[in-house]
């Protein structure tokens, strides 16, 4: 019974760790593929995010120095956002896309009218996670 707990623990703490590292990667194929740029500025008010190793992501403090925004944010900013829940995605009919984990998961999701609204560029490699019905 006990080895089955620390074998449970193991494999869970296994799935975090590369669950984080999957998370990074997507964030910096995805942001530089949409700007076409080798480093994004993003700012986001989630320390989760932050705590994440990336090689084409800078952040920014403020939003207005940023190429999009990651999150809720507290103040008004008039750049792209990401968000990170299926909630949010759905309520926030101006986010670009979303990133969340269902069922242990990972769910991606892009909303092409608003990618065009920011005039961003899309690759064919993202084209299986747009939604037609935004």
């Amino acid at each position: 019974m006990v080895l089955k707990k620390i074998i449970f623990i193991i494999s869970i703490s296994i799935t975090f760790l590369f669950s984080s590292e999957i998370e990074a990667k997507l964030y910096d194929k995805l942001f530089t593929t949409l700007f076409s740029k080798n480093i994004v500025k993003i700012y986001t008010e989630n320390p989760e995010i932050k705590k994440l190793k990336y090689k084409n992501i800078v952040f920014v403090d403020d939003c207005k120095k940023a190429d999009i925004v990651i999150g809720k944010i507290k103040q008004k900013c008039n750049k792209p956002v990401f968000v990170l829940s299926f909630k949010d995605y759905k309520h926030q009919k101006n986010a670009i896309g979303a990133f969340y984990w269902r069922k242990g998961r990972p769910q991606l999701r892009l909303r092409w009218i608003v990618i065009k609204k920011y005039h961003l560029y899309l690759s064919n490699d993202f084209k299986d996670f747009v939604d037609e019905i935004s």
